[in-house]
């Protein structure tokens, strides 16, 4: 008998018999299994008892010696004790109808402390009928909570990383700002004998002050970047281990969103390695150049002075079409 109610149990049928006798064995059948069901649970009970009377004798191991005295083994009396528990945890007479009826081994499983809630409401409300189905789905779950897990390691450790690194990043700019400070008082020595001083423009200080600003956007750019990328790879591995549509959709939405991110962010820094350059051209320089070079120059900045109105424009919420803008 205890080697069927680990099973769920259709209905009987034989050809050989009428239909009142058959009736009369499906009765029988759905009797036995209550029969088994209930002592499964007065087992639970007293097993229950016994445990808590034993409780008050610290470390001696007095429950374990008794239950190996009348024949269980630990693993049988808690599985029995567990049961009982979850049954008398549960919230309504339906929902212990629904227990009392599901097989011995699935109750074992769902009557664990360890028991994941979501899967045991899903056993309940009758999604999940064998211990098999159980089983995988519990397999699967921990699979994904693993997955998670690696994965927010992963992060912080990356995090961890990229802090160390802006911590020494910070202290090479410290550097390297105590040394600029300290040059331009060696430069106007020593260029005051050999040849004369050129004069800075008006606006030296600030733009000075916003390339500064640029290099300090470009560091918060690439953590950006990197923090985009593990995103857009976390969405991917769950888009693929993802069944439902609605989630396929959401997740898709979230990976093309960090894409244009990480593709943002990307531009900018692209521009911050050229606008030093654009910077260091003086008069003096643009005089010494060739014709042919002045009109190269002159051709791909008004290229670039149209891709500026155009995404200045864009980002003042116009959008572009065709050369012309739209409000």
């Amino acid at each position: 008998m205890g080697k069927n109610t680990n099973k769920p149990l259709t209905s009987f049928s034989d050809p050989s018999l009428d239909t009142s006798t058959i009736a009369f064995l499906n009765q029988s059948t759905h009797q036995l299994m209550n029969v088994v069901s209930d002592s499964a649970t007065q087992i639970g009970k007293i097993l229950y008892d016994a445990q808590k009377k034993l409780a008050s004798f610290h470390n001696n191991g007095a429950f374990a010696k008794w239950i190996e005295y009348i024949g269980f083994s630990r693993t049988s009396a808690y599985n029995y004790i567990n049961r009982y528990v979850a049954v008398q945890n549960l919230d309504s007479s339906k929902e212990i109808q629904a227990f009392e009826s599901l097989p011995k081994s699935l109750t074992y499983d769902i009557s664990k402390p360890s028991a994941d809630p979501e899967l045991t409401k899903k056993v309940l409300n009758g999604d999940i009928k064998t211990h098999k189905e159980y089983k995988a789905l519990e397999a699967k779950l921990k699979q994904r909570e693993q997955e998670l897990a690696d994965r927010d390691e992963t992060i912080a450790n990356q995090q961890a990383e990229l802090e160390d690194n802006r911590k020494v990043q910070l202290e090479l700019n410290k550097r390297n700002s105590e040394l600029s400070k300290q040059q331009p008082e060696q430069k106007v020595i020593t260029k005051t004998v050999t040849k004369e001083v050129p004069v800075k423009p008006d606006d030296y200080d600030e733009i000075k002050a916003k390339i500064a600003e640029l290099k300090e956007q470009s560091a918060k750019d690439k953590e950006n970047i990197e923090y985009y990328k593990r995103e857009l790879k976390a969405a991917e591995r769950i888009h693929k281990n993802t069944n439902s549509y609605d989630k396929l959709q959401e997740q898709e939405l979230k990976r093309k969103k960090r894409q244009a991110e990480i593709n943002g962010y990307s531009t900018s820094l692209k521009i911050n390695d050229w606008i030093p350059e654009l910077q260091k051209l003086s008069q003096e320089d643009i005089d010494e150049m060739g014709e042919q070079a002045q009109k190269n120059l002159q051709k791909r900045l008004e290229l670039l002075q149209h891709s500026i109105d155009r995404l200045s424009s864009m980002l003042g919420g116009r959008r572009v079409i065709e050369g012309e803008y739209q409000s």
